[in-house]
């Protein structure tokens, strides 16, 4: 697995008026009154959550890959609030270019997800957290069934995913809950080549043909 590192940084993009600050740990409830963050050339914005653990007894970390392929959302309740019951949640995660990696040429774009509940191992443990990804897939978690993808879709600049927590029947509270929610983001390169450059290419590997012959002779 890809290390994944915590940012602590303040970042500026083009395109917004004012220093955005860089996601880093903090309580849900300073999310959904707040303004967007940045990770990378990555922005989370739009935050809305209702549920049985106040927002402000929520906390949420982020983390990036190394090598900025993987965006992580965790959330996770504070231990004196107790696990999740219930709740319905939202969060948009969308591209910023001409931050680095996306600086052209280079085109960033989201391209998959993967979505993971940790319901209590208790016996009869019971609960149902449905996500759904806009665009992308919806998966339904259940204990012993927690996590959705990855799985992959036609690139896009952002996604908007809405997680929603109840009774395994999609009403009433799940039992005892879940102690944690993580949401990955997946994006790539997805810029093509110029002519130009293909055909550089095709003129190097001409080359090295050449020279493999040549070399083959003596």
């Amino acid at each position: 697995m890809k290390r994944l590192l915590l940012l602590s940084t303040i970042l500026c993009g083009p395109g917004f008026g004012a220093v955005m600050g860089t996601c880093v740990s903090t309580t849900l409830s300073s999310l959904v009154v707040g303004d967007p963050c940045a990770l990378g050339d990555k922005t989370f914005s739009n935050f809305t959550y209702t549920g049985n653990v106040d927002a402000s007894n929520v906390m949420v970390d982020f983390q990036m890959a190394a090598d900025s392929s993987q965006f992580r959302l965790i959330l996770t309740p504070v231990s004196a609030s107790g696990p999740f019951t219930n709740f319905t949640l939202t969060d948009t995660i969308a591209v910023m270019p001409g931050v680095a990696p996306n600086i052209a040429p280079a085109n960033y774009q989201l391209i998959g997800v993967k979505d993971q509940a940790s319901f209590s191992t208790a016996q009869g443990s019971m609960g149902l957290l449905v996500v759904a990804n806009s665009p992308g897939p919806t998966f339904d978690l259940i204990p012993g069934d927690e996590t959705g993808g990855p799985a992959y879709f036609a690139p896009t600049g952002s996604v908007t995913t809405t997680s929603t927590l109840s009774g395994t029947d999609g009403t009433g509270d799940s039992s005892p809950g879940l102690s944690s929610l993580e949401l990955d983001y997946f994006q790539a390169n997805t810029a093509v080549p110029e002519p130009a450059t293909l055909g550089l290419v095709g003129l190097a590997l001409a080359c090295a043909g050449l020279l493999r012959k040549r070399f083959a002779q003596f």
